[in-house]
């Protein structure tokens, strides 16, 4: 299980936001200057339109509390969010927080500690590491916008107790270092609607859309993610569990969604892909190497672009498939998906053992006219005799283990 600094980062934070700002809030008829959106019920309502009253805001509030922004903030220490604390954008308009820099032990812009603490409704800019980092349960952000966080701009980390658990619903993470982060047992995130697109970095690593990782739960619903400079979605570790379902994966510059060393049954499977759309994604729509227990049903993996890769065979080739099922995977079924117009081959298994089905769905191989390609495995593949290609000699194989990123 992943450690978090959760209570000397609030000590160390909650001094030095005490030693500048703890002043009080005032009565609520000196206070309330704006009202929270529609539908967010507050105990008691603060308004914050500088440094100063949303630190100590969000210091005072108490339990049921909501913190409304009004304009654009900025404030030169993290922000705090405890529990059962509301921090949200005014009514009727749009706010705008930036917090220029850390403190030793901070896990982000915001780190948000309490359980039932709720976000929504203002932007976060060029958080100086993590945007927002949530290690608390019963999180909920609604209508946050993160842009240009230097490292991931949502990270949900365990607590030092156990799990953190959070609801993300029209969220949009956009040109950060990668986006959505969720890592460690006991994690569970759902994100509902939003977008996750246009992250970006040098490393293979970097420019991840979203990553779940060290026995994470994730779920995405509905969510576009799109126009990464990395992987769209990245799935790592053997307890890690992943659901995605009518979301779009389109235009990600290295794989759309990809997973390693996953391990489940096709009863319980790790990861399901249900009526999602892969799209214009490069080298491969979806794939991963070390699966078992893998379902993809419905849906679309469709125009996969090629670009040069280096490859098993010591040469570098041009790879753009639909599906890449790699690596001793096995256990993997696909039902009633389409494969349309991928560069390369609709889709490639090499080395896997048993338990891949492919059934269902239409394959439209476009102009390369490779349609599934089995090699080098031992299994006797589930595949119609129409739907298989062979083509004149083996495929080289791009198959690497994604080093997952840090979170903080």
């Amino acid at each position: 299980m992943v450690r978090t600094p959760l209570v000397p980062a609030v000590l160390l934070l909650s001094g030095i936001l005490a030693s500048g700002f703890a002043t009080g809030c005032g009565s609520d008829d000196d206070t309330v200057t704006s009202s929270p959106p529609d539908g967010v019920a507050c105990a008691k309502v603060v308004s914050a339109t500088d440094e100063k009253s949303l630190v100590s805001g969000l210091l005072n509030v108490g339990a049921g509390g909501c913190v409304v922004l009004t304009g654009s903030v900025t404030s030169t220490v993290p922000v705090v969010v405890g529990h059962d604390v509301t921090l949200v954008g005014a009514k009727g308009s749009r706010a705008a927080l930036t917090v220029t820099t850390g403190a030793v032990g901070a896990l982000g812009a915001i780190s948000v500690t309490g359980d039932k603490a709720q976000l929504g409704n203002f932007d976060l800019l060029d958080a100086p590491g993590t945007g927002i980092a949530i290690v608390a349960r019963s999180v909920r952000l609604f209508d946050v916008k993160v842009t240009g966080a230097k490292k991931a701009a949502v990270a949900v980390l365990p607590t030092t107790e156990g799990g953190s658990t959070a609801t993300l619903e029209n969220v949009a993470i956009e040109k950060s270092t990668y986006g959505l982060y969720a890592q460690g047992e006991g994690v569970e995130v759902t994100m509902t609607g939003g977008r996750v697109g246009e992250n970006g970095g040098t490393s293979l690593s970097s420019g991840v859309g979203v990553v779940a990782a060290g026995g994470a739960k994730l779920t995405l619903d509905g969510v576009t993610v799109e126009k990464n400079e990395g992987t769209g979605v990245l799935f790592d570790g053997k307890s890690t569990r992943g659901l995605i379902k009518a979301s779009t994966i389109a235009e990600n510059r290295e794989r759309g969604v990809w997973a390693q060393g996953l391990q489940g049954t096709l009863e319980a499977p790790a990861l399901a892909i249900q009526d999602t759309q892969l799209t214009k994604n490069r080298i491969i729509g979806m794939g991963g190497i070390e699966l078992k227990g893998i379902i993809i049903v419905g849906g679309s993996v469709k125009e996969t672009v090629a670009s040069p890769v280096p490859t098993n065979l010591a040469a570098t080739e041009m790879i753009g498939d639909g599906i890449g099922i790699l690596g001793g995977s096995t256990d993997f079924k696909i039902e009633r998906t389409n494969f349309e117009r991928n560069d390369r081959a609709a889709g490639v298994v090499d080395g896997s053992e048993v338990g891949i089905i492919i059934v269902g769905g239409k394959v439209d191989p476009g102009d390369s006219g490779l349609k599934f390609v089995v090699q080098n495995s031992k299994a006797d593949v589930q595949i119609a005799d129409a739907d298989k290609s062979v083509p004149p000699k083996p495929l080289g194989i791009s198959a690497p283990k994604i080093k997952v990123p840090a979170a903080l």
